[in-house]
Parts: C-alpha cells; structure tokens; sequence
C-alpha cells in the first residue's frame, strides 16, 4: 500500500512539474552544426511563404485527433535554406539529423535525409496560423506540424525552443 501511494505521489509530481515547465514559445534557436547560430520570433517567421492546409491534425497525441479546418504553415526546409551547415564534404550530409526540443523538454528527431530527401520533408511545417488564430494568439506555439505521418501527433510538437543540428558518430 505505501509504494502504491509513493508511486502516485511521485506520478503527480512529475505532471505538476512538466506543466509549469511547458510554455508557450515566441521564438525558437538553430544551433549544433551550424556556422552561425540563427534565433527565428514569431516576426520571423512571417517572413516566410505561408502554405495553406486544409483538414489538418493539430494534435500532437497519437490517441487524440484535434482537427483544423485551415492551417497555414511555414515550409521547415525554406526556414533550414538559410543556414550554413558546418561540414567538410557534402557526403557527410547524410550523417546529420535534426534534434526538435520542446519548452517542456519532449523531443522528436528527423534526418537531412527526411527532411530533404522524402516526402515528409515537403510536409513538415511551422505553424503561423490556425483556423484564422494568429500564431502569437495560440496556446501551443511554437507548433511543428507533420502533415503527411501515417499515425498523426506523434511527430507533431508544440512548444518549439530549439532545433540542434547533429551528425552521428
């Protein structure tokens, strides 16, 4: 009984401690390999081709479906074109992947290679408006959308503060 209750206890604790950790995110860094860190506001992103999606999940639950009528999004690949990549010959591309941390400490990964190699690179975008909502006025800013995963949300992320390019080793 008394590791029943410690197990709650500690249970409890964990979901009060990540909800005051998870913010919402007004702007988000580009570092790791990377000639020159690049810091993205909300500001930013306007700035950037907005694509409209119709009929979209914005969930990023795998059980749960939260369905938009109208999304617009940024490209994720037009937002990497603009970073320099550290490296010494192109081949060594194919070792980097892309590290996605949220404000509350989740993480999704996706390689050079899905990003801009496959379809999911043509589908993968940062959020800037939902369903009319400007994305300063959404709750879950900074949103990353996967438009085109076969179980939606579980690669969605909201909450966006930083994307660390990586090489494996």
């Amino acid at each position: 009984m008394k590791n029943i209750i410690v197990i709650i206890l500690l249970f409890t604790l964990h979901f009060t401690f990540a909800q005051k950790n998870a913010e919402s995110t007004d702007e988000f860094k580009i570092t790791g390999k990377v000639k020159i860190e690049k810091t993205l506001t909300l500001a930013d992103l306007k700035k950037y081709k907005a694509i409209e999606l119709k009929n979209v999940n914005i969930s990023c639950s795998p059980k749960n479906e939260d369905k938009a009528g109208t999304v617009k999004g940024v490209l994720l690949k037009n937002i990497l074109d603009s970073i320099s990549f550290q490296y010494e010959d192109r081949r060594m591309l194919n070792e980097f992947y892309f590290l996605f941390v949220a404000s509350d400490g989740y993480k999704i990964v996706f390689s050079f290679n899905e990003i801009y190699n496959t379809e999911t690179g043509n589908n993968l975008y940062i959020v800037t408006e939902t369903d009319g909502k400007d994305i300063a006025a959404m709750d879950n800013r900074i949103l990353v959308l996967t438009a085109s995963d076969i179980k939606a949300g579980r690669r969605n992320m909201k909450w966006l503060s930083r994307i660390v390019v990586c090489s494996a080793e």
